[in-house]
């Protein structure tokens, strides 16, 4: 029969010692004002090392050569330890509130009135800067908007540290004056931006309606001939005038600064412009019309007979064929009437003129070339007698047989 395990520390005394361990490091953790941690990690190390005494205690209670004193001494040392341990918590704890504590109750350029107002007056500066310029700096490349961010910041940040420099209210004062021109500076350099990209667009535009013009003039140049004399000097007034209007509009300074002048003055050059493509239009069907009858040029290919008996010929041909003397196109032609064999009625001379022509107009070279005119000078005395082809309010004759 085996013998029974003799401890050399009654359990019970081990609880006893334990129990005062845990109270005693209770205590330190209260004397530190650490306390409020409860069980939170901020005492995990402490913790650790209390755990370590226990189980130090719990693994050599039975071992014959473990005595009471032995456990004591070590619980004095780690106290010690702890002791030490929970100073350093406490003094790290404190610094950091003392810290926390300083920021908080800083000194800032808002708490003084003065200050607070270079503050609100520099912000609300900005606010209306941006606002006025938005478009010009919105279509910036990135590095330039970038640059105006930074100029801007830069007045704020001045002005934080001219406080912690010196927060008098003089020095409030002298900072008020610096931003205001800062931001001065800044709106000129925005302001000439802008002044540069509208007169960049102006002169765009100003070359656009140049070229504008300078086309319908062309076209109008190459149908004169569809037009009177009355007419061209008409059209040649109002592309004088136009480019006239088209110069003003790129030397007034005023169009720079006013959209609501600029858009009247595009809309009244816009409206000339119409005019000379309404008389283009016109004149261009009148053109291809008389274009058609004495536009060609070319040279007419001569029929001729062949020789007759020897006559033109080499002698000794076979000249047995005859060929008929050519027609005279030109019988039946009314007199006076050049380049056409033959009558027109109202549907052929419609039919040369463009769509919408007036029916005044027809009627009048109608009659004119009854009278042995031809299409030309038909046309031209319509239009001499005011029967133009954009005469849609007039009636040529009148009543039921004018040309009776």
């Amino acid at each position: 029969m085996s013998s029974p395990v003799t401890m050399a520390v009654n359990p019970d005394r081990a609880n006893e010692i334990l129990a005062d361990f845990h109270q005693r490091v209770d205590g330190i953790i209260r004397k530190n004002g650490l306390d409020h941690h409860g069980k939170s990690n901020a005492l995990a190390s402490v913790d650790a090392m209390k755990s370590d005494y226990v189980n130090t205690v719990m693994s050599t209670l039975t071992l014959p050569v473990t005595s009471e004193g032995e456990l004591l001494s070590e619980m004095n040392v780690a106290l010690v330890q702890i002791e030490r341990l929970t100073k350093q918590i406490a003094t790290q704890e404190a610094t950091q509130i003392a810290a926390i504590g300083s920021a908080v109750n800083k000194s800032v350029p808002a708490d003084s009135r003065m200050w607070n107002n270079v503050i609100m007056d520099t912000a609300s500066r900005i606010e209306k800067i941006s606002t006025m310029f938005a478009d010009q700096i919105n279509n910036m490349p990135k590095s330039l908007r970038a640059r105006i961010d930074s100029d801007f910041a830069g007045v704020l940040d001045a002005i934080n540290d001219n406080f912690n420099r010196d927060p008098s209210p003089g020095n409030a004062n002298i900072v008020a004056a610096q931003v205001k021109n800062s931001l001065d500076a800044i709106e000129k350099d925005l302001s000439a931006a802008a002044t540069a990209v509208m007169k960049a667009s102006i002169e765009s535009l100003v070359q656009q309606k140049m070229t504008e013009v300078q086309e319908k003039e062309l076209s109008l140049q190459s149908t004169e001939a569809g037009m009177t004399k009355p007419q061209i000097d008409g059209y040649r007034r109002i592309v004088k005038e136009v480019r006239k209007m088209i110069l003003e509009l790129g030397s007034s300074n005023y169009l720079v600064y006013d959209k609501v002048i600029r858009n009247q003055k595009l809309a009244n050059i816009d409206s000339k412009i119409s005019i000379l493509e309404t008389l283009r239009v016109n004149s261009s069907g009148v053109a291809q019309s008389l274009s058609g009858y004495f536009g060609n040029t070319a040279k007419r290919p001569t029929r001729r007979a062949p020789a007759l008996n020897g006559v033109g010929s080499t002698i000794g041909m076979n000249t047995a064929i005859i060929g008929a003397a050519p027609k005279n196109f030109r019988k039946g032609i009314p007199p006076g009437f050049a380049g056409f064999a033959g009558k027109m009625t109202r549907n052929d001379i419609a039919n040369k003129h463009p769509p919408g022509t007036a029916k005044s107009h027809i009627d009048a070279m109608f009659h004119y070339m009854s009278k042995g005119m031809s299409f030309e000078e038909a046309h031209n005395k319509a239009n001499r007698e005011g029967f133009t082809p954009a005469s849609h309010d007039k009636n040529f004759g009148g009543g039921p047989n004018p040309f009776v």
